[in-house]
């Protein structure tokens, strides 16, 4: 069996845990601002599609 330095297993965590934080949190504001975009579109328009999509 290999053991493994638990300074490595750490880091390896930390990378798999900023990753995840990094990606999410900038998915999410950048479709908060692509539904503002919808949302300023149908009050400008009122073009159902716009509120529907």
């Amino acid at each position: 069996m290999m053991d493994f330095d638990p300074f490595v297993l750490a880091r390896a965590q930390f990378a798999a845990n900023i990753s995840f934080h990094i990606l999410f949190p900038s998915i999410t504001i950048g479709l908060g601002w692509i539904l503002l975009f919808f949302r300023i579109r149908y009050t400008l328009t009122n073009d159902t599609h716009w509120e529907n999509a």
